[in-house]
């Protein structure tokens, strides 16, 4: 079965995490983690599977809320299309309005499309991810941005570092860098 429950927590940081690059094929212990900085301010955003906190970057927390991923055409996830908050379909381009007029309660449809990840959202907008290919990971965290009232189009200019988050010992092992453009999606 691949519908899960996913806790998201956004934390406004003072001073960054220490950094430290890892490769993609190293798997690292800690909790899936994106630090989004702008020019104004930085945050981390948590991306943990299961409900409940996971860890506590230092920061001001400004979110913290556990939603329903679901896989459409996946059999066992069906009786979770209706409740689910993000929905991952394996046609982005063609799917994206067609499953959101028909799960009213989705807020993100999401699939792979290269090169990375395409998102259609409930108000309409089309957002494109590259450099993460994880539909699952980047549409929990448009979710989480969205929920916490963040703006969304500030994501085009800031820089989303993509990895793990070690909570004893504070860092972020980057395995990635992502890159977020949003557009109008069609009437």
């Amino acid at each position: 079965m691949t519908i899960r429950f996913v806790t998201v927590q956004l934390f406004r940081v003072g001073h960054l995490p220490t950094v430290e690059r890892r490769g993609v094929a190293v798997p690292q212990p800690g909790t899936p983690a994106l630090l989004v900085t702008s020019a104004r301010e930085s945050h981390v955003m948590l991306v943990a599977p299961g409900r409940g906190r996971r860890g506590t970057p230092p920061g001001t927390p400004v979110f913290d809320g556990t939603h329903i991923v679901a896989h459409l055409g996946e059999r066992a996830d069906r009786d979770w299309h209706e409740v689910a908050d993000v929905l991952v379909t394996p046609r982005p381009e063609s799917e994206m309005p067609k499953v959101l007029g028909r799960y009213p309660g989705c807020e993100v449809a999401i699939g792979t499309y290269t090169p990375g990840c395409l998102a259609g959202l409930r108000d309409g907008r089309l957002v494109t991810i590259t450099g993460s290919t994880r539909p699952e990971l980047c549409g929990s965290f448009l979710y989480g941005w969205h929920a916490a009232r963040m703006p969304l189009d500030g994501l085009t200019t800031a820089s989303v570092l993509v990895g793990q988050y070690a909570g004893r010992a504070g860092r972020l092992e980057v395995t990635g860098r992502a890159c977020v453009r949003t557009e109008r999606g069609a009437a």
